[in-house]
């Protein structure tokens, strides 16, 4: 009975998640490759602070985990269309949950780490 259910509310859940992923895909390209002013600049950039982290973790969560998370969204933007058309939950589906989870895990630390969020959530 939970499955059934679990699964209508994933599949709701998922154009959300492709129209997110689409618009901060964009954004990425366009602030953070291209470094073109458009439209989406409206959604904001965040901009970690590391400073307090030893080398070369700093460099790694920028160029790593960053590059990674712009081709997860890549993924994702391929993946998403493909499971809508599917009716039963599939392997490439785990995937798409695995990818999701990844992404807002490491989008929510990049929010986490930028000195304007902190200041809204109590730090000193």
């Amino acid at each position: 009975m939970t499955k059934p259910i679990l699964f209508k509310l994933w599949r709701t859940i998922l154009p959300i998640i492709f129209i997110f992923v689409l618009i901060h895909f964009a954004k990425d390209i366009t602030q953070d490759i291209l470094q073109v002013n458009t439209f989406l600049d409206v959604f904001g950039d965040a901009h970690e602070d590391l400073s307090f982290l030893p080398e070369p973790i700093p460099t790694v969560f920028t160029y790593w985990l960053g590059g990674l998370s712009i081709l997860v969204e890549l993924f994702l933007l391929i993946s998403i269309p493909i499971v809508l058309k599917r009716k039963k939950f599939s392997k490439l589906e785990k995937y798409v949950v695995m990818c999701t989870i990844f992404l807002f895990s490491f989008l929510g630390l990049c929010v986490l780490l930028d000195p304007k969020t902190t200041r809204f959530i109590g730090s000193p």
